[in-house]
């Protein structure tokens, strides 16, 4: 019997170039996976345990007889990881709207968290997925010592219902000048909080002395009453 030679057509130059289309389709998407996969890890990353630096007066405007939490309010996001402003607190505001630290007992303080699955997440085994998305939480506060940050709480869960604040439109001053038009005597000392109301963000003013408030709409302008003023924060 007598076998005859097969020929093999060569590849068509068509086929050469769809397949290496295809292939370069493939590297693409894969490249692409790549950088998702690295800015998701940008985002969202296990905790290292950081210790946060220590007090300095570096960047706190009026420190320390006259604080000016607003205008200080930039310096304070520097020293967290977490973007979102859920809160100003001051303890101790002379109708001026500073804050003294030098004084036992006034202090300021700010808190930030994190939306769902970002910022500096609790550490989980290498290889290996997390079994949740943690919003997490971080203060930062101002003492005599200078502005500083606390630990940061990376296994706190996501609680948050509404938006994060905006920087404030107006500051503790225009609060205390409010309160004066509404009676308040400017000869004592308050507590102020900026926060999010049912209506918005709001500003809290209490003569803790006097037992007497107010709350105003983030413009310092508007009185909050009833339901509108309540804490919209779980």
């Amino acid at each position: 019997m007598i076998y005859e030679p097969v020929l093999v057509e060569p590849e068509s130059q068509s086929r050469r170039r769809d397949r290496v289309f295809g292939l370069l389709i493939v590297g693409t998407a894969f490249l692409a996976a790549l950088c998702i996969s690295w800015w998701a890890r940008g985002i969202s990353s296990p905790s290292s345990g950081e210790v946060p630096g220590p007090p300095t007066a570096d960047g706190v405007v009026g420190f320390p007889k006259k604080v000016d939490v607003v205008a200080t309010l930039e310096e304070a996001r520097t020293l967290t990881k977490r973007s979102d402003l859920r809160g100003i607190s001051l303890y101790g505001v002379s109708s001026d709207g500073t804050v003294d630290v030098s004084v036992p007992g006034r202090l300021v303080g700010y808190a930030f968290t994190s939306r769902q699955g970002e910022g500096p997440q609790p550490v989980h085994p290498p290889g290996t997925l997390p079994k949740r998305n943690f919003c997490g939480k971080q203060n930062v506060r101002i003492s005599g010592l200078g502005i500083f940050a606390d630990p940061d709480q990376a296994g706190l869960p996501c609680t948050q219902t509404s938006e994060a604040l905006p920087s404030p439109h107006c500051g503790p001053k225009q609060v205390w000048q409010a309160a004066i038009r509404h009676g308040m005597p400017g000869d004592q000392l308050a507590t102020i909080a900026y926060f999010r109301a049912v209506a918005g963000p709001a500003w809290r003013f209490e003569l803790p002395a006097q037992h007497r408030s107010l709350v105003l709409y983030g413009d310092c302008e508007r009185e909050l009453n009833g339901g509108e003023s309540a804490d919209a924060t779980p």
